[in-house]
C-alpha cells in the first residue's frame, strides 16, 4: 500500500492541483479542510478529508495520524481582512504547531510552501533563494506573514525535522475558484475593452507545473533548501494582449502611473474596508510592491530539481477556458 500524505490547504488553487498529482502517482491522499471551506477543486477526486484547522494541535494530531509525508500549502492569502492579526495567527503561528506535530509524529518529511515575496522586489534585478527579503517596508501584512513563516519552517530544520521548501510564484491556470488578483484582472481583460492596471513585472507561471514542482522538491530537494517554482517575468499588459487574442477583439490596458495610484490607493482603501467591508481592488503595500516588482529566477529548480514550466499563453488559455465553462465569464 501506498504511503499516505496529507495536504494542507488541499482544497485551494495550488494545494489542488498538487492533490491530483500526487493521485496521479498512485498516491493516497489526506486533505484537511477547514470548516466552511470551498471545496469544488475536490470534486470526483478519490482523496480522504477530514474537518480541521492548522491552529488547533488536537485537528493536526488527528490529521497527521497514519501519515508519512506532509505538504503544507494552507494559508491566508488576502490583501486585507475583517479579523486583524488572522493572516499571522494562520501563516505563522498556524506553521508553527503544525511543523511541532510533525516532529512529534515521526513524519519523514514535509514541504512547506513558501512564496515569491519572501524573496523578490529588487527592482530590474532576478530574485534568487539567496535574495534577502526586501518587502518588509511595503507594509504589505501578507509578505511579513510568510517571511515570518519561511524563518519558523528553517527552525525546524534546526530541531531535527526533514523540511523542504517550495516558493510559488504567481499562478495562472484551471481552478483559480477565488479568484487570485491575477485570475481578476485575466477575466477583466476578457469581458471589459480597457483594463485598468499598475503595470509591473512578475514571475508568473502554470499552476500545474508548480504542483508538479512540490512533487519534485519533495524527490529532490535538499533538506532547509528553498526552491522559487515559477516561469516567466511578465508584465499585466502582456497578459491582457493574450487575453484579448483569445477574445478576437481589441483591448488596450490603461497603465495607472504607481504615484497616482498609491495616492489613490489610500481613499480607495480606506473606503473598502471601513464602509464596504470588504477587500479593495489594491492596497497601498500592493502599489509599493509594485514599484519594487517581483522579478525572480528559478534556475536553481530547474537546475537540481528537473523543474520546467510551460509557455504562459498557454496558462493564460488554460485560464480562461475554466474561467468561461465554471460560468465566470
Amino acid at each position: 500500500m501506498s504511503r499516505l500524505s496529507l495536504v494542507t490547504g488541499g482544497a485551494g488553487f495550488i494545494g489542488s492541483h498538487v492533490v491530483r498529482a500526487l493521485l496521479a502517482e498512485g498516491r493516497r491522499v489526506r486533505v484537511l479542510i477547514k470548516p466552511g471551506e470551498d471545496t469544488r477543486n475536490l470534486t470526483g477526486l478519490a482523496v480522504e478529508t477530514i474537518a480541521g484547522d492548522i491552529r488547533s494541535t488536537e485537528s493536526v494530531r488527528a490529521a497527521l495520524h497514519g501519515v508519512d509525508r506532509v505538504f503544507h500549502l494552507a494559508a491566508v492569502y488576502a490583501l486585507w481582512t475583517q479579523t486583524p492579526g488572522l493572516m499571522h495567527a494562520v501563516n505563522v503561528e498556524g506553521t508553527r504547531n503544525l511543523l511541532a506535530q510533525c516532529l512529534a509524529a515521526g513524519v519523514s518529511r514535509v514541504v512547506y510552501t513558501s512564496s515569491l515575496a519572501v524573496f523578490a522586489g529588487h527592482g530590474d534585478h532576478d530574485a534568487t533563494e539567496d535574495s534577502a527579503f526586501a518587502l518588509g517596508s511595503t507594509g504589505s501584512e501578507y509578505a511579513q506573514s510568510k517571511k515570518a513563516a519561511h524563518d519558523v519552517a528553517r527552525d525546524f530544520v534546526t530541531k531535527g525535522l526533514d523540511v523542504v521548501i517550495a516558493a510559488p510564484c504567481g499562478p495562472i491556470g484551471p481552478g483559480d475558484v477565488g479568484p487570485t488578483p491575477t485570475g481578476r484582472m485575466l477575466l477583466s481583460a476578457l469581458s471589459d475593452r480597457i483594463v485598468f492596471a499598475v503595470d509591473f513585472v512578475s514571475n508568473m507561471g502554470d499552476v500545474r507545473d508548480m504542483a508538479n514542482g512540490h512533487l519534485l522538491v519533495e524527490r529532490h530537494g535538499r533538506t532547509g533548501e528553498s526552491y522559487l517554482l515559477g516561469g516567466h517575468n511578465v508584465t499585466m499588459t502582456e497578459l491582457s494582449d493574450i487575453v484579448f487574442g483569445q477574445g478576437r477583439r481589441r483591448g488596450a490596458v490603461l497603465k495607472v502611473p504607481h504615484r497616482l495610484a498609491l495616492a489613490g490607493s489610500y481613499p480607495l482603501a480606506w473606503f473598502a474596508t471601513r464602509i464596504r467591508k470588504r477587500a479593495p481592488l489594491f492596497t497601498p503595500a500592493e502599489v509599493r510592491i509594485a514599484q519594487r516588482g517581483l522579478r525572480v529566477d528559478c534556475g536553481k529548480a530547474q537546475r537540481e530539481l528537473g523543474y520546467t514550466c510551460r509557455p504562459i499563453a498557454d496558462s493564460v488559455i488554460a485560464a480562461i477556458e475554466w474561467f468561461r465553462s465554471e460560468g465566470y465569464a
